[in-house]
C-alpha cells in the first residue's frame, strides 16, 4: 500500500471520527421565494396556507420591515385587512414514536410602532381537527428577532399533523415570522471513533499484506 494511499485513508478516518450526529430538517421555509416583492394580505405562500386572517408578505425594507439579516423574505403576521392571519403547513408530519423532534421560528416585535403581540403556534390533526397550541409573547413592538419553540415526542402525535402559526390582534400591525425549521432529533448512526480507528487500522493492514503478497 502506498504512502499516498496510506495518507488518504487517514484522513478519511480523521474527517469521520470528528463528523458528529446530525438532527435531520425534515421541514424548513426562509420565505425567501414565495414573493419578488412585498404584497398586502398575500395568498400565494409555497409551503403554507392561508387558513385564517390575513397576512403581509414582506421583502426586507418593504413597508420600513427588515426580515432576518436584513435580506430576504418574511411575514408580518397581523395583514391589512384588521384580521391577523394564521397560516398552515401544505405537508402533512407523521412522527415516529420514540423520537423528539424540535420546532423553531424566528419572531420579532412589530416593527411600525404598534401594540405589544402574541403568537401562537402548534399541531392541528388533520384526522380529527383536535389543536395542540402553545404561544410566544407578548413581543414588544420593535423587540429584535429571537428564537421560539420548542420539542415534542412522536408518541404523543399518533396519526396525521400540520402546524400552523397565527397572529394575535387586528390593528394590521402584527409581530414578524422568518425562518422556521422542523428537526427530527434521532441521532445519524454515526460509529463511534475508537470502532473507525480499528476499522481503518484492519483495512491499512489488509494493504499492506496485499502489497507484500505481490
Amino acid at each position: 500500500m502506498s504512502f499516498k494511499s496510506v495518507t488518504a485513508a487517514a484522513s478519511l478516518l480523521a474527517a469521520l471520527a470528528a463528523a458528529p450526529a446530525q438532527a435531520g430538517v425534515i421541514f424548513s421555509d426562509n420565505f425567501d421565494a414565495d414573493s419578488a416583492a412585498s404584497v398586502l394580505n398575500f395568498n400565494g405562500l409555497i409551503n403554507w396556507t392561508v387558513s385564517g386572517g390575513t397576512i403581509d408578505y414582506i421583502r426586507s425594507g418593504g413597508f420600513g420591515i427588515s426580515c432576518v439579516g436584513g435580506t430576504g423574505g418574511c411575514l408580518d403576521m397581523d395583514g391589512s385587512a384588521g384580521n391577523a392571519g394564521r397560516i398552515t403547513t401544505r405537508q402533512v408530519f407523521d412522527f415516529d414514536d420514540g423520537v423528539e423532534y424540535t420546532f423553531e421560528m424566528m419572531l420579532s416585535g412589530n416593527q411600525r410602532g404598534g401594540a405589544s403581540d402574541t403568537v401562537t403556534y402548534g399541531l392541528i390533526s388533520v384526522d380529527t381537527g383536535f389543536e395542540s397550541t402553545l404561544s410566544a409573547g407578548p413581543l414588544a413592538p420593535n423587540a429584535p428577532f429571537a428564537t421560539f419553540g420548542g420539542s415534542l415526542l412522536g408518541q404523543n402525535f399518533a396519526g396525521n399533523w400540520r402546524f400552523f402559526i397565527e397572529g394575535a390582534g387586528g390593528d394590521n400591525i402584527g409581530a414578524i415570522l422568518d425562518n422556521v425549521v422542523l428537526r427530527d432529533n434521532r441521532t445519524a448512526n454515526v460509529p463511534e471513533p475508537a470502532t473507525l480507528l480499528l476499522s481503518g487500522l484492519a483495512l491499512l493492514a489488509a494493504g499492506a499484506v496485499r502489497r507484500r503478497g505481490r
